[in-house]
């Protein structure tokens, strides 16, 4: 038997007999191997072939921390009882290829902590560079519309009221002053932390404060749908057939919610602006022709960009990672150009 091997500094070292037992408690058929997944930000995925498949076993659950918390706590329920649902959803009530079943394993006993199981998504994983060494410009026009699409097709899943799981309750809950109203909290929670790298200074506040009234101001009823929240090349897979390229899965579910879809309009279109911008144009095209776009998003989107925007720039002025993009630009400089161009096509 072979000795546990370490597939990330997440998950840890895990045996093939750890595995077996996963296998044989979820009748996945007999374990053959498993090989670590190079690729995402946390480490929880390791890829596990049996002979019934190939599957990817998600682990370490991520502890939750509220808008108002001052630290994450262990909530070892949360994160995987929440991904479910709405894969569940999305299968149900979407054409979005989501991996499904996806198979929660709540007790600890054979791995240390609760784990999900799920099909292995066909086609190819890229982010907005390795895309362009992989495929020519058509191609990746191609697949810049088909997530478009997709983007729209995932909006088909619609709810009756704007919010997220409680990690209190494990409950899908609504947002008690609506989703507008939590986007503002949350842009306000990552640019209080920017505060206190020194990140953000007086225009950069006043920046954010005009967008956080220019959407405050909006009376225009909005669709409330599916929010992915990271949607982009790197948490999705593409394949082509002989209709030409499409998205062939949807995972890292883990900040899903239900608000207002514009939002996941920003990540991709902001990746895309920094490498390709003809892309760009190209994605929005493609949702827009799949989704109406009111007049009332155009004054949301200033907030949604900054909402967005802000993580990122939050996390590369902590002092330990700070990014050398970012000397000798403000927040509110660096986030213009993104802003501008968003409200142009949109």
């Amino acid at each position: 038997m072979q000795n546990p091997i370490v597939y990330s500094p997440r998950l840890g070292a895990i045996s093939d007999a750890q595995f077996e037992a996963v296998s044989n408690r979820l009748a996945l058929g007999r374990f053959l191997h498993a090989t670590p997944v190079t690729s995402g930000l946390f480490g929880q995925n390791v890829f596990v072939t049996t002979t019934t498949g190939e599957f990817v076993l998600r682990g370490a659950p991520h502890w939750v921390k509220g808008i108002a918390d001052t630290q994450y706590r262990q909530e070892d329920r949360w994160q995987f009882t929440k991904e479910r649902f709405f894969a569940e959803q999305l299968h149900e009530r979407t054409r979005a290829p989501v991996p499904w079943p996806m198979l929660h394993d709540m007790t600890s006993d054979l791995l240390g902590w609760p784990y999900l199981v799920m099909p292995r998504m066909p086609g190819h994983c890229f982010d907005e560079h390795s895309i362009m060494k992989a495929l020519a410009p058509a191609d990746r026009r191609a697949v810049a519309v088909a997530l478009g699409a997709m983007l729209a097709e995932l909006q088909q899943l619609t709810w009756q009221f704007a919010g997220d799981f409680n990690p209190a309750t494990i409950a899908l809950e609504a947002y008690p002053l609506g989703n507008t109203q939590w986007v503002i909290d949350e842009t306000n929670m990552f640019t209080k932390q920017a505060v206190a790298h020194r990140s953000i200074n007086a225009a950069d506040r006043a920046f954010i404060d005009a967008a956080v009234e220019r959407a405050r101001s909006t009376t225009a009823a909005r669709p409330t749908t599916f929010v992915h929240s990271d949607f982009k090349l790197n948490n999705l897979t593409v394949a082509q057939d002989q209709d030409g390229w499409r998205v062939s899965g949807i995972f890292d579910l883990h900040e899903a919610r239900f608000g207002d879809g514009a939002l996941d309009i920003v990540r991709q279109f902001c990746a895309y602006l920094d490498t390709e911008p003809q892309m760009a144009e190209a994605f929005v095209e493609s949702y827009r022709r799949n989704v109406p776009v009111d007049a009332s998003v155009r004054e949301l989107l200033p907030l949604f960009v900054i909402n967005d925007r802000m993580k990122i720039w939050e996390y590369f002025t902590r002092p330990e990672v700070r990014g050398a993009w970012t000397e000798g630009t403000t927040f509110s400089e660096w986030v213009s150009r993104y802003m501008s161009a968003a409200m142009a096509l949109l």
